[in-house]
């Protein structure tokens, strides 16, 4: 059900003091902090315009670096944001100055996590209205966290997370590292109504691996204005080859908000019961196949042109896209997040010491576009270890060539999901 959030992957486990304690090997079950999580977190617009802000601009340099590959892609920046929210809770020094450049945040002390905490349940809240149509539009963000038996942690840091994150912990014998993986892929599995069976692998764990963090994103919903199943047919999409190839488009006649220019097409799609929708951009061919082209449309932040609402006659590919398991470490690299994937890396707020550093970091979405709507979702994991995405004549909008998307709540600006479509595979 979309109300069922907890948010995001990391780490974490319980103690009994403010120094930290070694969690008894015979655990078994759930553990928690000891702050219960704030359901009415504090906030002004002001800060949540700001959080916001710092989420999406993080979202379109992700985006970008990803997008270099001019492939098929699906990726959700806010499932990954939220992770690295978590692991920023543990982070101290130098690797928590790092992270915070690259996330953008433009706070430094605890407000951050009661901020991500708010932000969280505004989208939820919007997606959960009385007035939201729960059959039509459903939205769920969920997390656990996978400690091994033997592993010490901060006091503070768990209460960070129960707290902000509504956190608890599963413990796994890391050692047996097909057992440990099956159970986070069973896990990631139910969250993502099985969407995404695979996240985990044996080769991301071993004997020594103190945390696995996993989160899970799931969105459902249909279109304000649906497809008629009986208008679509094949049209064709050029490839940036220049070659074309027919694929099965549909049709949409209907008032929508929208941008063309001669660089960049921009049609709006609304979805019923909530704020979200999804936006479809299409660049000309030469910005596809400019070496910075996409860079450079997104260093704009996703600031483009406003659109305005018109009679829309809309030809859209079917697509469905499922992305391999993505590491998500280089992107991190490029904006700036160095120090948390090496042996300098200080993450004491986790376990009282220098021990830790961050050896995993991957995603992997699907995502699928159709007449009626769109099902999408992401799971994350993070492992942490000791060192060693009006009137007149019809606008006919035609997107027949690779373009973006994005799907974004239109209450806060969010944008929950992200990707590109090169050639439609529905």
């Amino acid at each position: 059900m979309f109300r069922k959030i907890s948010l995001v992957m990391l780490c974490a486990m319980m103690l009994a003091g403010c120094a930290a304690i070694p969690t008894p090997s015979t655990q078994s079950g759930n553990l928690m902090g000891k702050l219960a999580y704030e359901t009415a977190p504090q906030f002004t617009e002001a800060e949540l315009e700001q959080l916001a802000a710092s989420q999406n601009e993080f979202a379109s340099a992700i985006f970008a670096h990803q997008a270099e590959a001019k492939q098929n892609l699906v990726v959700s920046p806010y499932s990954l944001y939220q992770a690295l929210s978590m692991l920023y809770a543990g982070a101290a020094g130098e690797t928590a100055s790092e992270m915070r450049l690259a996330m953008r945040l433009p706070w430094e002390d605890a407000r951050v996590h009661r901020l991500v905490n708010a932000l969280n349940q505004q989208l939820l809240n919007s997606a959960g209205s009385e007035s939201a149509d729960r059959q039509a539009f459903e939205l769920q963000m969920t997390n656990a966290l996978w400690a091994a038996q033997d592993g010490t942690y901060e006091q503070a840091f768990l209460d960070t997370l129960s707290q902000n994150y509504d956190t608890g912990l599963k413990i796994l014998d890391f050692s047996n590292a097909s057992a440990a993986s099956n159970a986070i892929n069973a896990w990631v599995s139910e969250q993502t109504e099985q969407k995404i069976t695979r996240l985990a692998e044996p080769a991301m764990f071993s004997a020594d691996t103190t945390l696995a963090l996993t989160n899970a994103v799931y969105f459902k919903a249909a279109w304000l204005y649906p497809f008629s199943e009986a208008a679509t047919s094949e049209a064709p999409f050029t490839l940036l080859s220049g070659e074309q190839q027919n694929v099965s488009t549909m049709r949409l006649s209907e008032t929508l908000k929208a941008s063309v220019t001669e660089e960049l097409t921009i049609v709006q799609l609304p979805y019923a019961g909530g704020t979200m929708v999804m936006e479809i951009l299409m660049p000309h061919l030469e910005i596809w196949n400019s070496p910075e082209g996409i860079s450079q449309l997104w260093a704009s932040g996703l600031n483009f042109p406003e659109m305005q609402p018109a009679n829309i006659t809309l030809s859209l590919p079917k697509f469905r896209i499922e992305t391999p398991i993505m590491d998500m470490i280089p992107a991190l690299n490029a904006n700036g997040m160095r120090l948390a994937f090496t042996d300098d890396a200080d993450f004491s707020g986790i376990s009282g010491d220098l021990s830790l550093y961050v050896s995993t970091i991957a995603q992997k979405a699907f995502i699928d576009v159709n007449e009626q709507g769109t099902e999408a979702s992401a799971a994350t994991i993070a492992v942490v270890r000791p060192k060693s995405a009006f009137g007149g004549e019809p606008l006919q909008i035609t997107i027949d060539r690779p373009f973006i998307f994005q799907i974004r709540d239109t209450a806060t600006g969010t944008v929950i999901f992200m990707g590109i479509v090169m050639q439609p595979e529905a």
